[in-house]
C-alpha cells in the first residue's frame, strides 16, 4: 500500500525508524518506533511510515547520512541516520526471523545507506 501511495520513485527501501532521541531510550517495549518507506525522489530522500504519523522529507543536498553501525539499547540491530537542521530519523532494514537471511535480493541496512549516498554523491 506504502509503494502505490509513492508512484515510481527512483529507489525505496522498507524500513523500520526511530526518531531522534527515541534511538537511544533504554526502556521501550520495542527497537523501533514503526516501519514505513523511505525512497529518493527529485533528488529528495521521503519516509513515510505506515501510521503516518512521521512523514518527512530531507533534501538530499542539504542532509546527513551517517552509519551508525551496532546500536546495543535496540536489540543490537544495525542501522543508520539521515538528519537535516530539523529532525534525524534512524534506519534499519527487517532481516526476517532468523540471523541469516537468505534471499539475497533482499536489501541490508548497509545497501540502503550505501545507495542513499552514492545519489547523494552523484548530485
Amino acid at each position: 500500500m506504502l509503494l502505490e501511495q509513492t508512484g515510481t520513485p527512483e529507489y525505496y527501501a522498507f524500513v523500520r525508524y526511530n526518531v531522534g532521541d527515541t534511538q537511544n531510550q533504554f526502556f521501550k517495549v520495542k527497537a523501533f518506533q514503526g516501519s514505513g518507506i523511505i525512497y529518493v525522489e527529485d533528488r529528495k530522500i521521503v519516509f513515510k511510515d505506515t501510521l503516518n504519523q512521521n512523514p518527512y522529507t530531507f533534501i538530499l543536498g542539504e542532509s546527513s547520512i551517517k552509519w551508525e553501525d551496532v546500536n546495543i539499547v535496540n536489540g543490537l540491530l544495525k542501522w543508520f541516520s539521515v538528519s537535516d537542521n530539523t529532525k534525524k530519523y534512524f534506519f534499519n532494514i527487517d532481516s526476517g526471523m532468523f540471523i541469516f537471511n537468505t534471499n539475497s535480493s533482499k536489501p541490508t541496512t548497509k545497501s540502503v545507506f550505501e545507495k542513499l549516498i552514492q545519489y547523494q554523491t552523484e548530485m
